[in-house]
């Protein structure tokens, strides 16, 4: 064995064993996560209930005779809603729902179906509705309100304003607060529509240009590269998995924004590189640290690619979709509880995901993994493998690996197209960006 082979064999097995760990770890999240977790199921919930409440509240605008095929509208949409249920949680939620669109003795029918209490304080909750829509509001005690704000959010408001005038609270922000995101679902489903429509335009016109030998590599493997960076990879793993994730957790440091301390680990890894004899244009190349054709040209080509990536995307989220249907398991990611606080904090999680993520994920996945394992592999080969890690160790749980697997795959097509990692930091940017801008629209 030659003196550097036992150290390649240890990055990987630190790799191998932290992808397993963080795996294990996020499906027992998802499995046995509690009420303050929060889902793709439980947004497609919230999304559809919007929906019918900002479909309810826009009717009204006609007068105080909704019409007939309207009201069997919404007896059909609050039955779809029920055929998908998972949780008793999700059960007392289409109850509430019932009982806006519909009336009380809809939720209360459904709230005396519900018989198992898997959920801690779910009995309680479901006995201070039942006082909601029985004797109405002003009959349950502002601690037993304040409950159902704290474990139900958007759910426990809309059950607090059953029976409350149009312009008093909370029936006054429910309703301004569901037309708005009944009018950004449309918006962002036009838009949505609109990047699908250019991302098949861009796919075609990328096919066609590959095939007439427009578009090539500029990324160049070198074959004669150390396996330093696998082990700079490695000490990136171990530094910001075991070292940042067990700082946070012992100092209690639970907001996303400490993630900004992590980036402390760039400059560690670089002078890993320096230790190891390999020179600053040498990391800069091997990484995709250059400019490639000019930063502005590297940038669009991002963008581009992006968009033309937006069909391997579509692929992997149905993939994703169907796995959930399969098997009851919802990608869950903490961001979504912190969507809530001021314009500061909102401008915080922009620029974490729009600017941290990009720059430590591509620095290390695009660049020291992808780059060691193209000295030996084709792409077809160094990419599947840097997406599937990439998708494993993030906290969406395993059957989102399909999605942002496919992701991952569009990245680095972007890193072999253009060398540079400006491209795919931009379009990991796009993708971000956009992502964010969706949930801040559904759910804050």
């Amino acid at each position: 064995m030659r003196k550097t082979e036992w150290r390649v064999w240890l990055a990987w097995l630190v790799i191998v064993s932290l992808v397993a760990f963080i795996m294990y770890r996020n499906d027992r999240s998802s499995r046995t996560g509690g009420d303050d977790t929060t889902g793709m199921e439980d947004i497609r919930l919230r999304v559809m209930a919007e929906e019918l409440i900002g479909i309810k509240s826009l009717a009204s605008l006609a007068g105080p005779a909704q019409p007939k095929n309207l009201v069997e509208s919404q007896k059909r949409l609050v039955a779809q809603m029920e055929e998908t249920l998972r949780t008793d949680v999700d059960r007392v939620h289409v109850a509430i729902i019932a009982g806006e669109v519909l009336d009380k003795h809809e939720a209360l029918k459904r709230l005396d179906s519900i018989h198992s209490r898997e959920t801690p304080g779910l009995a309680k909750d479901i006995e201070s509705l039942r006082t909601i829509y029985s004797k109405g509001v002003a009959a349950l005690d502002s601690q037993s309100q304040e409950r159902l704000i704290l474990r139900h959010d958007f759910f426990g408001r809309v059950a607090l304003a059953h029976g409350v005038s149009a312009n008093e609270e909370p029936r006054k922000s429910v309703e301004a607060a569901v037309v708005r995101a009944t009018l950004m679902l449309g918006l962002m489903g036009l838009v949505f529509l609109l990047l699908i429509v250019g991302g098949v335009g861009f796919f075609i016109a990328a096919v066609i240009l590959r095939a007439k030998g427009r578009i090539g590599r500029a990324y160049i493997p070198d074959p004669t590269a150390r396996p330093v960076y696998l082990e700079a990879f490695a000490l990136y793993f171990i530094l910001f998995i075991l070292g940042f994730g067990l700082l946070r957790r012992y100092f209690a440091l639970m907001s996303l924004q400490w993630e900004w301390l992590a980036l402390i680990i760039i400059p560690i890894v670089m002078l890993w590189l320096s230790w190891n004899g390999v020179s600053a244009e040498d990391r800069h190349t091997a990484l995709g640290w250059h400019k490639g054709k000019g930063v502005l040209r590297e940038a669009g080509a991002g963008i581009a690619g992006y968009l033309a990536g937006i069909v391997v995307m579509v692929v992997g989220f149905l993939v994703t979709y169907f796995l959930m249907k399969r098997t009851g398991i919802s990608p869950q990611h903490p961001l979504v509880q912190m969507l809530q606080g001021s314009r500061w904090h909102v401008l915080g999680l922009y620029l974490l995901v729009s600017v941290f993520a990009p720059l430590m994920e591509e620095t290390m996945f695009r660049g020291a993994l992808f780059h060691h394992l193209r000295r030996r592999w084709g792409w077809a080969v160094s990419a599947p493998v840097v997406a599937i890690i990439f998708a494993a160790i993030h906290p969406q749980g395993w059957v989102a690996v399909p999605v942002l697997g496919s992701i991952a795959l569009v990245l680095c097509a972007l890193r072999e197209w253009r060398g540079s990692l400006i491209a795919p930091m931009v379009a990991h940017a796009c993708n971000n960006f956009i992502v964010l801008t969706l949930a801040l629209a559904v759910l804050r």
